[in-house]
């Protein structure tokens, strides 16, 4: 396994969730649109669909910036981490998506959808650092990074996604006003807020590929 700087995989991860969230955006205006006369479609979509498509979004980004979100330039391939008789995929993904479910009640995270998602991207960043482990028999690795690092990624999952949806959210509205167009500053305030969720699952995963790195 070769080193590689923790940026590429940031970068990778930032391509995915910006995409995710045109993609995102688009389904719900087409979906509105479809299904205008449904007057469940707004919980339905709240409740169920953005939350699985979000959890979908982060589980791929993770596994797209694999294994540069470790810190390595080469590592076993995902068809090896993820053979096609394994539940592992579902797997990670159920556990993705229950957690936006679960954390809100039990944290009072309602209220802040961006510490959601990066707490997802923290999930699922750990799982899959455990199938990486397991497959070159580190058992001596561990997905606590510890105190002053966990302490540190808390901060970051406060801070940097609300503020970023915020600065997003201000910047598309002030394109909104100039191009004289709708829409860009939800674009802006949901891309910038994902794109913040980058750093924090990077960080976090280079911490962990520091243990197999020694």
């Amino acid at each position: 396994m070769l080193p590689i700087s923790p940026a590429t995989g940031m970068f990778q991860l930032m391509l995915v969730l910006v995409f995710g969230v045109a993609l995102e955006l688009w389904l719900e205006e087409r979906l509105s649109r479809a299904m205008h006369a449904n007057p469940a479609f707004p919980w339905l979509w709240r409740e169920l669909c953005a939350p699985l498509l979000r959890s979908a979004l982060v589980v791929g980004g993770a596994l797209f910036a694999y294994p540069a979100l470790f810190g390595f330039r080469s590592a076993p391939s995902l068809t090896t981490l993820l053979p096609a008789n394994s539940a592992r995929f579902g797997t990670l993904l159920a556990m993705v998506f229950l957690a936006r479910f679960i954390a809100p009640r039990l944290l009072r995270l309602r209220g802040r959808p961006g510490m959601l998602d990066a707490l997802q991207g923290l999930i699922a960043v750990a799982v899959i650092f455990s199938w990486f482990a397991e497959y070159l028999g580190a058992v001596s690795v561990s997905l606590w990074p510890g105190i002053a690092a966990s302490l540190a990624l808390l901060g970051l999952c406060f801070v940097m996604p609300s503020l970023a949806a915020g600065l997003g959210h201000d910047f598309g509205a002030r394109c909104d006003l100039r191009c004289a167009t709708v829409g860009l500053d939800q674009f802006f305030g949901k891309a910038m807020g994902m794109v913040a969720v980058a750093p924090i699952m990077t960080f976090y995963g280079y911490l962990l590929g520091l243990q197999i790195g020694i």
